[in-house]
């Protein structure tokens, strides 16, 4: 009697178990890819998010022992209008008061108190976040729009018969900027300003980790779609030397001074030119940290160029 084998079921071919492995660990590599990818893209558009959009403050706080201020509208050229204190001038010197991102109205830096007691007129403009329609703050870049209003307005008053710049931070950076275009600037003071927007952000001269760089190369590149402006092309090192002849004064602290990159500041600039290291000074503290130098310093400069240019 013939029997019958039971027929045996071909089963199809099982990848082994290394290939298995491989491809668990492309899809895992895609996914943690993927993953970073999406993180990197959040922080970076909240990080230039939260720089171009401040706070603004309303209720500015008034310098102790000056007089009410005048409040005026600046118009700029892109169709902002600006709140401005101005204190008018005793001496015919007016000093144009720029911030960093939240302006400077106010006791807002730069500390201008003493020189309004000084008898120098002051014009402090207000962030552009505070803006009437409210609009991004650019670091820097259409600040110089701020200034120009600014300078519109001083060169309209009889009292008016110099002008100088004053920036903190941004405004310090909008401050070289500004004079590099508008000749009515006739001495500039910029303290702790960025040398050139694109590379502080980036770092290119610090050793870091690819997925640092990776972030900082979206951050720099968020800022340019959010704003429409090219973060290299915010440079006040490039800048500095078309002020000359009218004189320049840097001030960095000294813990600041290698991020602001003081001294290729400084070798940019054209003579006159004069840069001073706060011993212990930072950033925003350069003013408390030497207080009786810092109003001498910044009082004589103006006064050289100014009332005895």
């Amino acid at each position: 009697m013939h029997v019958r084998k039971p027929s045996r079921q071909v089963m199809p071919d099982q990848p082994k178990p290394s290939i298995r492995i491989l491809r668990l660990a492309a899809f895992a590599l895609v996914v943690s890819l993927v993953a970073y990818l999406s993180i990197n893209t959040v922080m970076a558009w909240v990080y230039i998010s939260a720089f171009t959009h401040p706070k603004c403050n309303h209720t500015p706080r008034r310098i102790e022992a000056i007089p009410t201020p005048q409040e005026h509208l600046l118009l700029t050229e892109d169709g902002l209008r600006l709140r401005a204190w101005y204190y008018p001038p005793k001496n015919g010197a007016v000093v144009l008061s720029l911030g960093g991102l939240s302006g400077s109205l106010g006791a807002e830096m730069p500390e201008v108190g003493f020189l309004i007691r000084q008898g120098y007129g002051v014009l402090q403009i207000d962030s552009r976040a505070c803006a009437q329609p409210p609009s991004r703050v650019t670091l820097g870049a259409k600040e110089i729009l701020s200034a120009k209003a600014g300078l519109d307005f001083l060169r309209d008053r009889p009292e008016t018969q110099h002008i100088g710049a004053i920036g903190f931070s941004m405004g310090g950076a909008t401050a070289i900027r500004a004079a590099a275009r508008y000749a009515e600037i006739e001495a500039v003071i910029a303290e702790g300003g960025f040398f050139n927007l694109g590379k502080d952000i980036i770092e290119p001269d610090l050793p870091k980790p690819l997925t640092q760089t990776l972030l900082l190369y979206t951050i720099a590149g968020f800022y340019w779609s959010q704003t429409g402006v090219n973060p290299w092309g915010i440079s006040p090192v490039e800048d500095l030397p078309k002020i000359s002849p009218r004189p320049v004064f840097l001030i960095y602290g000294e813990h600041e001074l290698d991020d602001g990159r003081a001294y290729v500041q400084f070798a940019a600039a054209q003579e006159p030119k004069e840069l001073w290291i706060v011993n212990g000074g930072d950033h925003g503290s350069n003013h408390l940290v030497a207080s009786e130098e810092y109003e001498r310093r910044v009082s004589e400069f103006f006064s050289q160029t100014l009332l005895n240019p």
